[in-house]
């Protein structure tokens, strides 16, 4: 099966939508797919000036281009890719995102090619959009409701707001995530002068949603030696990013945006992983920490709730005494910490596994084409076997 992905920046690429584009895409390449997925220029890491683009894990990147900037750079590239897809031959057109879906009835175009829309979180609720942004993107949502052919979620709690905002079923697909080796501290102790446990650590693009605000508050009312590690930055820097950094005392450390090794080390080695975000679909940051083993420290919202399962701690979001408290008191007990390992790993094996969430993905690609194939034309889903059997899990 031919499967092109769109509405992603590239992959490789730091950032939760396209850790799960990467992850997907590889698997299902390695059960003998032929996966193809839309790239925007300025984020791979490769020379694309003068040679072609190698696939990276088996997928096939293709650069789609558009305008710079930071309310057209989604929308025109996710365009452009669009329009080139009308030209190939794919089986199967996935979308990722509410937004980026905004292209599903040009799709439509072909109309006997099924468009699959993964939701990873209400896009419009992001902080950083301005008001006329957040309308277009409110506006945007309603789109693959129409048009897409299936609607796949990666919570819970999405799959409740649109079956009671929309009265829309979708298919309700966790995301998975590698139950990772645990590496030694080389790297980070080299370039940062980091140890093992020696450090707090959030991971994520620093933007508003994010609550590093709450996070810086609540760290300089510490009484600790340990450092505050903040991975991440933001694709377009503006006054929000630059008040993070000036306000930041000497234990904290901003290292940009890392991925492979390094950033491996930094989960590896971590005391603890504290997500104080105020909107998640789900946190992929989250499920990674708790591959690591590490303990959780996170916001109370539902998104994070659902990430964390069983494990961890909550405080209540946007509360920088509850915060401070938290973390003092699992500063203070080491013994909670570490007990934590089992507890994460176990949970993310039993609940997160990437295989089983190929498998649904196979089930929804081969329903979709089979309706096809078959002589009639695809129709919106409404409840599908995928969906039930998922919320009876």
């Amino acid at each position: 099966m031919k499967i092109a992905m769109l509405g992603v920046k590239a992959v490789p690429c730091p950032g939760g939508i396209c850790t799960y584009v990467e992850e997907l895409g590889s698997r299902l390449v390695s059960r003998g797919h032929e996966v193809t997925v839309y790239c925007r220029r300025q984020y791979l890491d490769y020379d694309v000036d003068h040679s072609e683009i190698p696939p990276y894990q088996g997928i096939t990147r293709k650069l789609s281009p558009g305008l710079r900037g930071k309310y057209l750079d989604a929308l025109t590239h996710t365009f452009t890719s669009a329009l080139d897809s009308l030209r190939q031959d794919y089986d199967i057109i996935h979308i990722h995102g509410s937004a980026p879906a905004i292209v599903a009835p040009l799709l439509r175009l072909r109309p006997n090619r099924p468009i699959v829309v993964t939701i990873h979180g209400l896009d419009w609720q992001g902080n950083k959009w301005g008001p006329l942004a957040t309308a277009a993107m409110r506006l945007a949502a309603s789109v693959p409701l129409r048009f897409a052919h299936e609607l796949t979620v990666v919570s819970k709690g999405l799959q409740q707001f649109y079956r009671e905002k929309f009265g829309r079923e979708t298919t309700y697909i966790p995301t998975g995530v590698e139950l990772s080796e645990i590496q030694p501290p080389q790297e980070i102790k080299r370039r940062w002068n980091l140890d093992t446990h020696d450090y707090i650590l959030f991971v994520g693009r620093l933007t508003a949603e994010k609550g590093l605000e709450y996070l810086l508050s609540a760290y300089e009312a510490l009484d600790t030696e340990k450092k505050l590690v903040i991975v991440g930055d933001s694709n377009f820097p503006d006054s929000y990013v630059y008040d993070l950094k000036r306000r930041a005392t000497d234990g904290v450390v901003f290292t940009g945006y890392l991925q492979g090794r390094t950033l491996a080390e930094l989960f590896s080695n971590a005391y603890l992983y504290v997500q104080p975000s105020t909107l998640e679909g789900i946190s992929v940051a989250v499920l990674e920490a708790l591959s690591y083993g590490r303990c959780v420290l996170a916001s109370d919202i539902p998104g994070n709730r659902e990430a964390l399962g069983e494990c961890g701690y909550t405080f209540g979001v946007g509360n920088v005494d509850g915060l401070r408290n938290k973390l003092a008191m699992l500063l203070d007990n080491p013994e909670l910490v570490a007990v934590q390992y089992g507890i994460a790993r176990n949970y993310v094996r039993r609940e997160h596994n990437w295989e089983r969430a190929t498998d649904e993905f196979q089930k929804v690609y081969h329903r979709l084409v089979g309706s096809t194939t078959q002589g009639s034309s695809v129709k919106e889903s409404t409840a599908s076997p995928a969906s039930t059997r998922m919320q009876q899990r």
